[in-house]
């Protein structure tokens, strides 16, 4: 009796833990507005921090080391030494309300095949995006792309098929309920585009469900299917999530470069 109560305690706390990290690292976000958008005149020009360097880091992700926490380790079940976390970032996702709802996300480097990423929680999972070098410069032209869109007033405010104007990418999904233990997992595609969010327009990574290769293991137990998926970034977080996954800033990450300080000459006045 008492080691089926320890049982039925531990898959509760896994079942509200993602929900309540959720809740306290959006209440430390920094609120970003979502992006004004008019037909009328032309908006300030952004930039794009794209993916200049075309490094193959797959091996070097592949040889790197994760760092887990006591309380990881602890609960780690299925990625306790293949996933290893970076830099924070934020995206949005639509509330209960319809209004987007700012989240929390971390860039993620998965040491068993080499791609690179981004976590976080969705609704009462975590999910990880994982993508191929090819994936991400496809997914850094795309979001060029949105900008120049966006400044040169090409976006449809009606158009039905956004989501996808950019294209699709292949990414592979790992989730489960916790950060550390995602070991449902399964491939497909990740479309590129757009959508407008109480009249403000966003950058938009959507992955509709895909099969779950661990159902073919453990059966009834987990899903058969992943969640419907529909990431949201202003101009500013789709920058911001390209930058961090660049091939320099992998290897950054990865410790095999070190980012270049900006040095003055000195002044010396007698």
């Amino acid at each position: 009796m008492k080691i089926s109560k320890i049982i039925k305690t531990f898959f509760f706390l896994t079942a509200i833990i993602p929900t309540f990290l959720s809740c306290q690292s959006s209440k430390n976000l920094e609120t970003i507005p979502g992006d004004s958008y008019s037909e009328e005149g032309l908006p300030e020009v952004i930039s794009s921090t794209g993916n200049e360097n075309q490094l193959s880091t797959e091996e070097n992700i592949k040889n790197a080391k994760k760092q887990t926490s006591a309380f990881q380790d602890f609960f780690s079940l299925g990625n306790k030494d293949e996933i290893m976390l970076c830099e924070t970032t934020s995206f949005f996702t639509k509330s209960m309300t319809g209004k987007p709802a700012q989240k929390e996300a971390v860039i993620a480097l998965n040491t068993k095949n080499g791609t690179a990423g981004f976590g976080s929680a969705y609704m009462a999972a975590y999910y990880y995006v994982q993508m191929d070098q090819n994936a991400r410069q496809k997914l850094a032209k795309a979001v060029e792309q949105y900008l120049s869109d966006f400044e040169n007033k090409r976006l449809n405010r009606k158009g039905k098929n956004t989501f996808k104007n950019y294209g699709s990418i292949s990414v592979t999904l790992q989730w489960g309920s916790l950060r550390s233990s995602t070991p449902n997992n399964g491939e497909g595609p990740l479309y590129l585009g757009y959508s407008f969010e109480n009249k403000s327009p966003y950058f938009t990574l959507t992955a509709f469900p895909i099969q779950n290769n661990y159902y073919e293991v453990v059966g009834e137990s987990t899903t058969r299917e992943s969640l419907n998926l529909k990431y949201l970034f202003t101009k500013a977080q789709a920058q911001e999530l390209v930058r961090l996954l660049s091939e320099d800033k992998i290897s950054e990450y990865l410790g095999l470069t070190k980012p270049m300080i900006s040095v003055e000459n000195d002044e010396y006045q007698e």
